[in-house]
């Protein structure tokens, strides 16, 4: 297979994992979410915003022989760092939500992170920085540009219904609906010499995969910490048929 033909089917993959229609993101989505809920949200998810472009940087750092890579990566680079103005950056735009939540330094630092959250970390520290470059590439390429868009939009949507934020202090959020499809193209134009033959295939599918199993269980702690509940298992034959009604969930992890 070559790899546009691995790419194509390799989105479909990536489009059809559980992380993307995983029960927290059903719930928070449809705004069902108390305000103490939202903030906990809110706290926890910093965690993983103020260190996810540091993946990126690792994997630069990791591509010493492919001057056009490190460029492609940089490029994306330049985003996160908010075309190096301190004020846009990525985490300034997450403090700026966290801000209008009105939480503080104190509230956003206080509460340990979540275990769950600390292994999502440690999995991309660790793809990142492997020797391997291709499992970096399919974390941060296909499991990364491709899920966030339709990840954010719940997640603002849930926002928007369940605390009345306006436009401007989502803009962590809606801002990756628009970037990260530009950021999909150049990514996937960076990975495919490293998917021409059976074996780079499957280091970067290896790589999205292990990324998103990661996301699962960063948004299985998010779930339990902001309801304080067990997390429902939904029937694989409901989620397949494009259903998700509560009535359909009932075993809990």
């Amino acid at each position: 297979m070559d790899s546009g033909g691995f790419l194509e089917r390799l989105k479909r993959e990536v489009i059809g994992h559980p992380a993307l229609t995983h029960p927290f993101l059903e719930r928070f989505g449809d705004g069902d979410v108390g305000a103490e809920g939202v903030r906990t949200f809110a706290v926890q998810y910093y965690r993983h915003v103020r260190v996810s472009r540091l993946y990126l940087a690792a994997l630069i750092s990791n591509c010493r022989d492919d001057e056009g890579l490190q460029l492609a990566l940089a490029e994306i680079l330049f985003d996160e760092y908010g075309h190096l103005n301190p004020d846009e950056t990525h985490p300034a735009l997450y403090r700026r939500f966290l801000k209008a939540l009105g939480i503080g330094e104190e509230e956003r630092e206080a509460p340990p992170t979540l275990p769950e959250i600390e292994l999502y970390i440690t999995t991309h520290y660790a793809l990142c920085g492997h020797p391997d470059i291709r499992l970096g590439l399919g974390a941060l390429g296909p499991a990364s540009e491709w899920p966030v868009p339709p990840i954010y939009v719940r997640l603002a949507e849930g926002l928007k219904k369940s605390a009345g934020l306006p436009e401007k202090a989502l803009e962590i959020f809606t801002s990756h609906v628009t970037m990260d499809v530009t950021h999909a193209r150049i990514m996937m134009d960076a990975l495919t010499p490293y998917a021409e033959d059976e074996e780079g295939q499957r280091r970067v599918r290896e790589g999205a995969m292990r990324s998103l199993d990661a996301r699962s269980v960063m948004l299985d702690g998010l779930y339990k910490a902001v309801y304080r509940e067990p997390v429902p298992i939904v029937d694989a034959s409901v989620r397949a048929a494009g259903e998700g009604a509560p009535e359909s969930r009932g075993v809990a992890r």
